[in-house]
C-alpha cells in the first residue's frame, strides 16, 4: 500500500508538471501569434494606405492623357488641390481634395469618392518642354499629381508619391 501511494503521488507530480509546461509552451505560442497577427495587421493597414495613393496617381494618369486641355489648377503649394480639364468629348472633369483627406473626381456629372486618408493633393502645371512651370492654362502641356499620405505604423510615417502626365492634344 505504501508502495502505490508513492507511486500515485509520483505520477501525479509529473501529470502536474507536464500540464505547467504545456500552458507555458501555450502561452508563449500565443503571444507569438498574437504578435505576428499584430505586425501583420500593420502591414495590411500601410498597403491599404498606399494603395489609396497609388490608385489616385493611376486614375489621374489615365483621365489626364484623354485631356484634351486643362482649364483650372490650383497654387502648387495647394494641399487641398484643384484640377479641371476637358475631355474630347466636351465634360469638364475635377479632382479635389477636401479638409477631411477624401479626393473626390466628379467626371462632368456626379462627384465620387475616389481615395480616403490622403494628406495633400497638389497640382503643377509645365509647359511643353515639360520643366519650365507655368500658371497660364493655355500654355500647359505637362501636369505633375503629388499626393501625400500617412502610414499607420510607427509615429507617421508618410510618404510621398508623385507621377506627371502629358495631356493628349498639344
Amino acid at each position: 500500500p505504501v508502495f502505490i501511494t508513492t507511486m500515485i503521488d509520483e505520477v501525479t507530480v509529473a501529470m502536474m508538471a507536464v500540464a505547467a509546461s504545456m500552458a507555458t509552451v501555450t502561452s508563449s505560442i500565443m503571444v507569438v501569434m498574437n504578435t505576428g497577427f499584430a505586425t501583420w495587421k500593420a502591414q495590411e493597414d500601410d498597403i491599404d494606405v498606399l494603395e489609396n495613393g497609388y490608385g489616385v496617381l493611376r486614375h489621374f494618369v489615365r483621365q489626364m492623357r484623354q485631356a484634351t486641355s486643362v482649364s483650372s489648377i490650383t497654387a502648387s503649394n495647394n494641399t487641398l488641390g484643384s484640377l479641371s480639364f476637358a475631355t474630347a468629348a466636351g465634360a469638364t472633369c475635377t479632382w479635389t481634395r477636401d479638409s477631411s483627406n477624401n479626393v473626390y473626381y466628379n467626371n462632368g456629372t456626379s462627384n465620387q469618392l475616389l481615395a480616403k486618408n490622403i494628406n495633400s493633393l497638389t497640382f503643377t502645371a509645365y509647359k511643353a518642354d515639360g520643366s519650365t512651370a507655368t500658371t497660364t492654362v493655355t500654355d500647359i502641356q505637362v501636369v505633375q499629381c503629388q499626393v501625400q499620405i500617412t502610414l499607420n505604423r510607427g509615429s507617421g510615417v508618410t510618404r510621398t508619391l508623385t507621377t506627371r502626365a502629358w495631356i493628349r492634344t498639344w
